[in-house]
This record gives structure tokens, C-alpha cells and sequence, in this order.
């Protein structure tokens, strides 16, 4: 009987853990269609880039091909609310990562880099943080490590984007305090990610 439950509750949550690949497949669709065309969607990586893009990319296709195995490691689980939650952040960091692909246009970059005519824009989500793209990214991911109701799952997703995304804030503020006039005076106002804090 104990061993029945056990089964039962590893197979709760998996329309969860379904949709939050739904989720990723949502980040992927909005990554085509909104980003723009041209240097914004190239993949040509300047030595500014450090190599980030490549290891945002690996920590991304890591994530969700390894999310189910580990997520077969039944101790320590999530509660049930977790997947709803999870689903729910994915939901927030994907309507946040559009906002602030809109908001930039052309400058919104797969790789690091400054056009000649670029200036600093501090409308729409970048009145709050200077990387609402990042912070929108580490949302949908974290929704999605939450819907697999798997605390090795979350440790696993954090681990590789949280590594990914500092080490790419750093490349990119490190980059836009040189080649962007009045980028550090705009950051000496607002915060890295998360308003108010960090």
C-alpha cells in the first residue's frame, strides 16, 4: 500500500512539470517572433561576450534535457502548490522578457555589444532594473525547475542559470560602463535584477 502511494505521488504533478516545458517552448516561440532581425538575432559574439552567450545557451538545453532524470530523485519533493507557482512565475517572467525586448528594439542583442547610436534607455522595466530581460529569463526557468515539484531540480536550474546570469550581467555592465555614454550614472539609480535590492 505505502509502495502505491509512493507511485501515486511521483506521478502527481507531472501535467505540471508538462506544462512548464509549455512554458520553455513559450520563452523559445517568444525568442523567434520578437526579437529583431539583423545584429539584434545574431549569434557573432564579440570578445566583450566573454563566452557568456554560449554558456547561457548550454545552461538552457542542460536544464531541460536533464530536468526529468533528476527529477526521478524523489527526496527532497515540493509541495503541490509548487506547480501552479511554478507556472505562474513562468507566466510573469515571460510577459516581463517581452516587455523589455519591445522596449529596447534593435538593441536588445543575443550577444554583448554597443551600436553607434545606442544610448542608455531607462523607460518601461528599465526605470526599475537595468536587466529586466535577465531577471524575466531566471523567472521562466525557476517556474519551470518549481513545476517538476523536484528541490534537486530547482537546485540544478538555479545552480546553472543563476552561475550563467551573474556571469553575464558582469561581462555586460562591464561593457556598457565603457562604451555607453551615461550608463553609469543610469546605474548608479537603479538595480541589477531585482528592484530596490540587488
Amino acid at each position: 500500500m505505502r509502495e502505491v502511494s509512493k507511485q501515486r505521488s511521483g506521478a502527481d504533478g507531472i501535467g505540471w512539470f508538462l506544462a512548464g516545458y509549455a512554458g520553455v517552448s513559450g520563452f523559445l516561440v517568444l525568442e523567434a517572433s520578437t526579437r529583431q532581425r539583423g545584429t539584434a538575432s545574431s549569434l557573432s559574439a564579440t570578445h566583450d561576450d566573454r563566452g557568456t552567450t554560449r554558456m547561457i545557451v548550454a545552461a538552457y538545453a542542460t536544464a531541460a534535457l536533464v530536468a526529468p532524470a533528476v527529477r526521478l530523485i524523489r527526496r527532497p519533493g515540493l509541495p503541490p502548490v509548487a506547480g501552479p507557482v511554478g507556472l505562474g512565475l513562468e507566466a510573469a517572467g515571460l510577459g516581463l522578457r517581452a516587455w523589455s525586448m519591445r522596449t529596447l528594439g534593435h538593441s536588445y542583442t543575443r550577444t554583448l555589444r554597443v551600436g553607434g547610436s545606442q544610448q542608455v534607455v531607462d523607460r518601461g522595466p528599465y526605470r526599475f532594473v537595468r536587466h529586466p530581460g535577465y531577471a524575466g529569463s531566471l523567472m521562466i526557468w525557476t517556474g519551470f525547475a518549481l513545476t517538476s515539484r523536484s528541490l534537486p531540480v530547482v537546485q540544478l536550474v538555479g545552480g546553472l542559470l543563476g552561475y550563467a546570469y551573474h556571469r553575464r550581467v558582469g561581462a555586460e555592465e562591464a561593457l556598457l560602463r565603457r562604451e555607453l555614454p551615461g550608463y553609469v550614472a543610469y546605474s548608479t539609480r537603479t538595480k541589477r535584477l531585482i528592484p530596490f535590492l540587488w
